[in-house]
């Protein structure tokens, strides 16, 4: 049997109509797959009953496993996932104000190799396909009951599962009310697909991942710096299809000693200088399986104080969840899949 999440939505039209149905008739279903998030087909009414009998001889309706989920006392859950072939990914529930935020994986692994990255230690697995990714959604979707934001911000380097990804954006703006004004989607800057991407979704929120001023030590840590230099990444932003009032966020990972000092700070705020962005100051998340280490408060706020100073929007994203080791990879890897 096949998992009826596999399906893309023309896949689904062209099913029932291969059976003598309607077209509209996959549309409904597709409604009730991730609109109504029903999970069994004779539950969904509206369906002839004949086809309702087929769908449950020949598919299932399959989402990711929870195996694992942590709580952290601000409310922050990960949860660990599994899928079909046995692989696992993770995500993360952050309560916002009058929001929720999830914290979605694009792939299982990741290639991008950057030294201070949990989910690097694995290198890249495989890319996940679209309904696993929405499937991640379905599962934080059991837990909430507000809006929610999706940042593509988990394991792996979402443009590279471009196709993927855009398709799971496709179904989660048509068919489950999640517009992509409300999805963030973070990269270390693959710029040529990030143009492409925002050709097919221009409202679809952008984040680069820049965390040094310089390119010596931005490819001793990211080694996707040799292909995209740190003067690429600028030109790049500079050309962006932006709209009037939106901005891109630049995150940038505080570690103690290593890109936390006052002139960093003062670097990156000339390397920046006339582009529409806000800056993401991110402590580092330590864990067990790296070294590098998180700044003192004071430190992070001497930082972003001198950027304040130099006329930018600052925000410091304390990590939620430490205590829960929200980072992405650690969860995996301490279930024994990520080193």
């Amino acid at each position: 049997m096949k998992n009826i999440y596999s399906l893309e939505h023309r896949e689904v039209r062209d099913l029932v109509q291969s059976l003598g149905y309607p077209a509209f008739q996959g549309d409904n279903l597709y409604r009730w797959l991730y609109l109504k998030r029903v999970q069994k087909f004779h539950e969904m009414t509206d369906l002839p009953s004949a086809l309702r009998t087929y769908l449950s001889d020949h598919y299932f309706i399959g989402l990711p496993e929870v195996i694992d989920k942590v709580r952290g006392s601000d409310g922050t859950t990960k949860f660990l996932m599994e899928l079909e072939d046995g692989e696992r990914v993770e995500a993360v529930l952050i309560p916002e104000k009058g929001h929720t935020t999830f914290c979605i994986s694009s792939q299982v692994g990741c290639r991008m190799g950057c030294k201070f990255c949990a989910t690097a230690l694995s290198g890249l697995v495989r890319n996940l396909k679209f309904h696993e990714i929405t499937g991640q959604v379905l599962r934080l979707l059991e837990d909430v009951d507000n809006r929610v934001n999706i940042v593509f911000m988990g394991m792996g380097e979402p443009l590279d599962n471009l196709e993927e990804v855009a398709r799971a954006i496709e179904v989660m703006s048509k068919w489950m009310g999640i517009s992509p004004r409300r999805m963030t989607l973070s990269t270390v800057g693959l710029v040529d697909k990030l143009e492409e991407m925002l050709l097919k979704f221009p409202s679809l929120r952008v984040a680069l991942s820049l965390n040094f001023p310089d390119d010596e030590r931005r490819t001793q840590f990211m080694p996707i710096n040799k292909k995209y230099s740190v003067g690429d990444l600028i030109s790049s932003l500079r050309k962006l299809p932006i709209k009037k009032r939106e901005r891109v966020t630049i995150e940038y990972v505080l570690m103690e000693g290593i890109n936390d000092s006052r002139a960093d700070a003062i670097k990156l705020g000339k390397l920046l200088r006339g582009l529409k962005v806000k800056i993401n100051l991110i402590p580092y998340n330590e864990n067990e399986f790296l070294p590098w280490k998180r700044p003192k408060n004071d430190r992070v706020e001497d930082f972003a104080s001198k950027l304040r100073e130099m006329g930018y929007s600052v925000f410091v994203r304390y990590s939620k969840g430490n205590e829960i080791k929200a980072a992405c990879g650690q969860l995996r890897a301490q279930r024994g899949q990520g080193t």
